[in-house]
C-alpha cells in the first residue's frame, strides 16, 4: 500500500469523526476527484478533495471546475506547505472564491 493511500485513509478516518459531531456524514464519491462526498440527513451539501503533493495536476483542477459550475460546494484539502502553490493555480483558473482549502500537515515529535 502506498504512503499517499495510507495519509488519504487517515485523513478520511479524522474528517469522518469532526463531521459526525455536526451530524454530517462522509461517503466515497465512485470516480474520484473529489474523494468524497458530504451529506447532512441523506443530501449531498458538497465534497472533499484530499490533495497530495504528486495529486496537483490540470486534470485535476479541470473536475474542480466543472463540480463547482454544477453549483456543488467544494472544500480542497491539501498539504500545509502547498497552500500557496494551490492558491496560485486556482486565482489563475478563476475559482479560488469559490472554493474552501483546508490544510493538513503530520509532526511527528521524538524525545
Amino acid at each position: 500500500m502506498s504512503i499517499d493511500k495510507i495519509l488519504k485513509e487517515l485523513l478520511i478516518h479524522q474528517i469522518k469523526q469532526k463531521l459526525s459531531k455536526l451530524q454530517q456524514e462522509i461517503q466515497p464519491v465512485e470516480t474520484p476527484p473529489p474523494d468524497l462526498k458530504v451529506l447532512s440527513y441523506g443530501m449531498i451539501i458538497g465534497y472533499i478533495d484530499i490533495v497530495t503533493e504528486k495529486e496537483i495536476l490540470q486534470e485535476r483542477v479541470n473536475k474542480w471546475k466543472k463540480l463547482i459550475s454544477d453549483g456543488n460546494k467544494l472544500i480542497i484539502l491539501i498539504p500545509k506547505e502547498e497552500k500557496l502553490k494551490i492558491m496560485e493555480i486556482l486565482w489563475k483558473e478563476g475559482i479560488a472564491e469559490k472554493v474552501s482549502i483546508g490544510n493538513y500537515e503530520i509532526n511527528l515529535s521524538l524525545p
